[in-house]
């Protein structure tokens, strides 16, 4: 038995430089070789520094209060090096642009190799299989820049399983790839597990992981709450899962599952911007990054270097439509285009029949981004819903009470986790006088409670006669806010239909086919 991939904590708490409570306390945890465990919890619940304390970021780099240790095989992760523990524990972040070193995507999965010193051939050997494995050989050559957040999480995961440890982390790695890539990702654990490698997954997302954990371990306010062997986790029922304030465990469990429009605030709604009855229309939409200007080589690295469209579709007042399709398909393109973010080469973009310029669809036509720090400005959470000036104080105040951030109106965004990021942007969405909105995944990263309140708040904005598109690829999110569905596939609009309870089934199809399972 290879003692280096047998994990143990001993009485462990921490608490950060700087903040008031503990992380967690008092976590005692046996991770033996070959292990498969689940962490999972509500946001904050102290997930991320028990995989900190595992991959040697608390004590080398994140600071503060340590007790009780952390050890791989017999050696305390206070005494290892850093660097011998980064050979021992891949780690694939949430957000993996912050793990990133270099600018294209080939250089980037090999540089760990490179790092630590390979033979060229193994160095050429270990990319050649990792992308490969991955099936991502589409995204070599590529500059990292225009990678979409899917296609960047599976560069890093690519790029840690190159490195071939003995102990993988992943902390939330489905948060940003489409059903297909989950797939994919599942193989990839299932092919981990089968070496017999240490797996160690934080995730809110559940449903792909079920057949493959041993263990499933429910984190709440930093002690561990519940431990589950697979067979007992198989047990639990929706039910129980909510009240955990944890996903589904199957997808199909997930039908089940209820609009968020029976549990809009009726209370806050008085508070929301009202605006007119309108129609959207898009006509012929298309574009093409290759027509911008770039030169051959940059249209060479540049994702979607061909053309987008024609896509052509209409929404009504009161709609909340999800845009489907795989990492790539033009999803997030289409939305930039629609806020007037990117100018089309053809088509037009329409409200109550009049087109409009990219000029004029600036703020008629709001866009909240993926990634929320694009989008944060004040120095302090409701400062930042009322950047800009008239907006109602008690509509602001109600905002972040119904997206739970009222606790930390006084904050600085940037002491915010990512998930509180995400809500504090969609807060300031909901106070905006934006007629049509474009959010681009929203739940990502999030646990059940949260994007639950986030479907919440989407459907009040349809109430307030708005109309919404929300780019994402989460089944229990779209099956809560979304009154509809357009499906992309290859830059064009291949499917348009109404989700009721006869369509649940086929929006679950086209996300999880079988034979991607």
């Amino acid at each position: 038995m290879n003692a280096s991939a047998h994990i143990t904590l001993d009485q462990v708490t921490f608490q950060y430089t700087g903040k008031d409570n503990t992380a967690i306390q008092s976590i005692n945890l046996d991770i033996h070789e070959g292990d498969f465990l689940l962490l999972t919890g509500k946001s904050g619940c102290g997930k991320t520094t028990i995989a900190r304390l595992i991959n040697g970021l608390i004590p080398h780099f994140y600071e503060g209060n340590l007790e009780g240790t952390t050890k791989i095989g017999e050696n305390d992760t206070r005494k290892l090096d850093i660097g011998k523990i980064g050979k021992l524990v891949g780690s694939v972040f949430q957000d993996p642009r912050s793990q990133f070193f270099m600018t294209d995507t080939t250089s980037e999965v090999a540089f760990g190799c490179v790092n630590a010193g390979l033979a060229r051939t193994d160095i050429m050997a270990r990319m050649d299989d990792a992308f490969c494995r991955m099936k991502i050989d589409h995204l070599r050559d590529k500059s990292v820049f225009n990678l979409s957040s899917g296609e960047m999480q599976m560069i890093a995961i690519a790029s840690c399983y190159a490195m071939k440890p003995s102990i993988y982390i992943f902390d939330e790695p489905s948060a940003n790839l489409d059903i297909e890539a989950v797939a994919t990702l599942r193989k990839t654990l299932s092919k981990l597990k089968r070496e017999g490698k240490t797996v160690i997954v934080l995730e809110h997302r559940l449903f792909y992981l079920s057949g493959l954990f041993d263990r499933m371990i429910v984190i709440k306010d930093g002690v561990i709450s519940h431990a589950y062997s697979a067979k007992d986790a198989a047990r639990l029922n929706d039910g129980l899962l909510s009240d955990m304030g944890l996903r589904s465990l199957t997808l199909e469990s997930a039908l089940r599952i209820t609009s968020a429009a029976s549990q809009c605030s009726l209370t806050y709604q008085q508070f929301l911007p009202q605006t007119k009855e309108i129609n959207f229309e898009v006509k012929n939409l298309g574009f093409s990054y290759c027509s911008q200007g770039l030169s051959e080589r940059a249209k060479s690295n540049v994702r979607n270097s061909g053309a987008i469209g024609p896509l052509s579709f209409s929404a009504q007042s009161g709609e909340v439509i999800g845009i489907i399709g795989q990492n790539g398909a033009g999803k997030t393109t289409l939305s930039r285009l629609c806020c007037g973010l990117e100018k089309e080469n053809q088509g037009s973009v329409s409200i109550d029949g009049k087109p409009l310029s990219p000029k004029e669809r600036l703020g008629r036509i709001r866009l909240i981004m993926q990634d929320p720090d694009y989008q944060l400005f004040s120095d302090s959470v409701l400062g930042e819903l009322l950047v800009g000036g008239r907006r109602d104080i008690k509509a602001c105040q109600y905002a972040l009470r119904e997206l739970g951030l009222w606790d930390m109106r006084e904050a600085h965004p940037a002491t915010l986790s990512r998930g509180q990021k995400q809500r504090l942007t969609i807060a300031c969405a909901l106070v905006d006088k934006a007629c049509v909105y474009f959010f681009d995944e929203p739940t990502s990263g999030l646990d059940r409670e949260n994007m639950e309140r986030v479907a919440s708040a989407i459907q009040s904005l349809a109430r307030s006669k708005r109309i919404v598109f929300a780019v994402s690829h989460d089944f229990e999110f779209l099956l809560s806010a979304c009154t509809r569905i357009l499906h992309l596939k290859d830059s064009r609009i291949v499917d348009d239909f109404v989700l009721s309870g006869s369509t649940r089934e086929r929006l679950l199809n086209l996300l999880w086919r079988e034979d991607a399972q």
